[in-house]
């Protein structure tokens, strides 16, 4: 078999993969399904093998870990969930709310630290934070 012949047999392979009866080509033609298994390709730690129902499957990655991905999926999915796991998501919002509160204060800290430890080495550094703060107070009022 030449090269040609193998690049064509090839093509022919793929294209009956893409119409093999039972694959799944994205999530939504899995609505109504339900899973039956879940086989691990050999050799390929990252992905699984969904069987459904009627005799469809899906090739797809694992159940992603990263704090990143799960958040957003959660909050892809809150609409849904939240009737159901209200109380989690109460949870969830507080420790939030404590995250984004402890960052706002490490910047702070992270900033006065920066001006402090600068003070002798940029002398003029006193004068340029007065005229800001002078400039931020003759300013409309913000938040202070």
């Amino acid at each position: 078999m030449g090269n040609e012949e193998k690049w064509k047999a090839n093509l022919d392979k793929v294209a009956y993969l893409k119409t093999f009866p039972g694959w799944l080509a994205n999530w939504k033609q899995a609505v109504g399904s339900t899973i039956e298994e879940i086989i691990p390709i050999p050799n390929q730690d990252a992905h699984t093998v969904l069987l459904l129902s009627q005799g469809k499957f899906i090739v797809t990655p694992q159940a992603h870990h990263e704090p990143q991905m799960v958040t957003a999926g959660l909050l892809a999915a809150r609409p849904q969930l939240e009737p159901i796991h209200a109380e989690a998501f109460q949870e969830y919002d507080r420790l939030t709310h404590v995250d984004q509160e402890a960052g706002r204060e490490a910047r702070l800290e992270n900033i006065l630290n920066a001006i402090d430890n600068n003070l002798e080495r940029i002398p003029e550094l006193k004068s340029h934070i007065r005229k800001l703060v002078s400039q931020w107070d003759n300013e409309s009022p913000r938040s202070s």
